[in-house]
């Protein structure tokens, strides 16, 4: 049997691990279903169609699976929240489950999203994402492996950002942000690369030079969007993570962060 403090309120129809804690005022609804190894410490509330996978720790006050934040939404529709393993969720931090029937909001596997950060509906996380004290996710926001968002960062709805990149503390972005870069601001600056973040997640110095020469053209060529992918294409060796820099730009439905901002010292 799950080890449920006697304070806790779970609906006997909820699926819980018997190596599962369930703390103190924890309420778990009828929908829920509780992975291997999970512990919620206390006073937390896991709500709708929502799974959470194996060994995820969730602080007080958190709130996972709540119905979104849109005044369309119809409560008698179905949609769910879909965890992976291995993600710690600090204090007061709140998750929604999708806005439409049959929707999704996903969170993958290892991911640290610290306290009073917001996830809203049906936003993707792949892995070892890190949200950092109070970062928020608009809806349909879709964040790729790696990625950091400091302290109060936001990202407006339907914007994507790409694998281990960065984005500074109090920025606010409606723009895509590609893969493997920095940016800071109102939708300020692709600053720089995010070297210390390569080389921490096993990326060859082939590959961080290859991403160096991407940002240069990118960013310091003054060039507009189509040129400067073209030169991309015809000057660069087309390595994995060019063309993953490349696929992210030309797929970008909402247009990338500002190019040639930040000018000075080339890398």
């Amino acid at each position: 049997m799950p080890n449920i403090h006697p304070t806790a309120v779970v609906d006997p129809k909820a699926k819980i691990d018997d190596s599962a804690i369930i703390g103190p005022h924890c309420v778990i609804g009828p929908d829920v279903t509780i992975g291997p190894e999970c512990n919620l410490i206390a006073l937390c509330y896991i709500a709708g169609h929502t799974t959470l996978g194996a060994n995820n720790m969730v602080y007080p006050g958190a709130s996972i699976g709540a119905p979104p934040q849109d005044t369309s939404f119809d409560l008698s529709k179905t949609s769910y929240v879909q965890i992976g393993s291995n993600n710690v969720f600090r204090e007061n931090i709140s998750i929604h489950r999708g806005s439409k029937e049959f929707s999704i909001t996903k969170v993958g596997n290892d991911c640290y999203i610290m306290a009073n950060t917001h996830i809203a509906h049906d936003c993707q996380l792949g892995n070892n994402v890190v949200m950092v004290n109070f970062a928020g996710l608009a809806g349909y926001v879709t964040l790729g492996d790696g990625c950091f968002l400091s302290g109060n960062a936001v990202i407006h709805q339907f914007c994507s950002v790409g694998r281990f990149s960065m984005l500074s503390g109090v920025s606010a972005i409606s723009k895509d942000l590609p893969p493997f870069m920095i940016a800071d601001g109102r939708n300020g600056a692709v600053r720089s690369v995010n070297i210390i973040a390569m080389r921490r997640n096993g990326f060859s110095n082939k590959a961080i030079r290859a991403i160096k020469d991407v940002y240069n053209i990118f960013y310091r060529g003054d060039l507009n969007v189509k040129n400067a992918i073209e030169k991309i294409k015809t000057e660069l060796e087309q390595t994995p993570e060019v063309a993953e820099f490349v696929s992210f730009v030309e797929n970008s439905e909402r247009g990338v962060l500002s190019q040639g901002v930040a000018k000075g010292r080339r890398d």
